[in-house]
């Protein structure tokens, strides 16, 4: 019986193409990983031939990932993730320690989860915790893929080979500088006079907005937004700048609402909850069943001790 034969990539060509990847510089990287720059284009060469297609282009702006080049950056990044967590477990299991795995939406991660980390962290010594911040499906396809044991999104997502759990309840709130020159309280025609700042699509909290709006029968060519922004935290220096208003979640700016950098400003019938969800394996499905009880106080403390 013939069989296909299969090339196997090196992990240390793969680590260096999502180095040159980011730098968009071969020099760059020969000279931080102390190699030669003809040794590192070789290595990228043979990598280019194990996959049968270019990886890189050259441009005045220096190294440009081709489209297929993209696409390996993109599966080189989840390489290196699994590498870095097969490396702790391996060290955890030496030292007879376990690592428990979180992913969350960003301001899951960043605004609401810090206090209960701490707390389960408390409860569970034993375990290592660490938390990554991601887009809610990347965060469903982490724990699918066993790379995370408990996940946070945005939304309720029905999956058959996981389990979802209400976790808390937030509020989108439409946001200003507190100085910014906007009535109190305004009607979804009014706001289309004032510039708006938004977080692009990859949030969950945008889409949310966005089907929100249309239920009132607008959508996003009614308003005059300026640019869409990749980060909660840019789209608050913005909005304090006094560029224009944003629409975001009430855990990532109470700090700001109470230093008073920022205000909200009521829109007329327009009451949005932001719904955060945990997602996990059954417990029979799990690697480490053990981690069930984890999972189980995260249920049962996330509600109350959230930031």
């Amino acid at each position: 019986m013939n069989r296909e034969r299969r090339t196997f990539m090196q992990l240390d060509h793969i680590l260096l193409f999502n180095e040159i990847a980011k730098e968009k510089s071969i020099s760059k990287v020969a000279s931080s990983f102390h190699i030669s720059q003809p040794a590192l284009s070789q290595q990228m060469q043979r990598l280019e031939d194990e996959v049968g297609i270019k990886l890189f282009a050259r441009s005045n702006r220096g190294i440009e990932l081709t489209e297929a080049g993209k696409i390996m950056q993109k599966y080189a990044s989840q390489f290196i993730h699994i590498y870095d967590n097969l490396k702790e477990d391996i060290s955890n299991h030496k030292n007879n320690n376990r690592t428990f795995r979180i992913s969350a939406t960003g301001v899951v991660a960043n605004y609401a989860l810090p206090c209960t980390f701490y707390k389960v962290n408390q409860k569970f010594p034993d375990y290592s915790f660490t938390m990554a911040s991601m887009p809610s499906r990347e965060v469903i396809h982490s724990v699918n893929e066993n790379q995370s044991d408990l996940g946070f999104i945005a939304g309720k997502f029905e999956d058959s080979g996981l389990i979802t759990k209400h976790a808390y309840t937030d509020k989108i709130f439409l946001v200003a500088c507190s100085n910014y020159n906007v009535p109190e309280k305004i009607t979804l025609y009014e706001l289309q006079r004032y510039p708006l700042i938004m977080l692009n699509e990859s949030f969950s909290s945008y889409r949310i907005v966005i089907q929100y709006l249309q239920e009132f029968g607008f959508n996003e060519d009614n308003f005059k937004i300026l640019y869409y922004m990749d980060s909660t935290e840019a789209v608050k220096a913005s909005v304090i700048g006094r560029y224009g208003l944003a629409f975001l979640p009430y855990m990532a700016v109470k700090k700001e609402l109470y230093l008073k950098q920022l205000k909200i400003i009521e829109i007329e019938g327009f009451d949005l909850d932001y719904e955060i969800h945990m997602v996990y394996k059954a417990k029979d499905e799990m690697i480490n069943s053990d981690m069930f009880n984890v999972i189980k106080y995260f249920e049962n403390t996330v509600n109350k001790s959230i930031c």
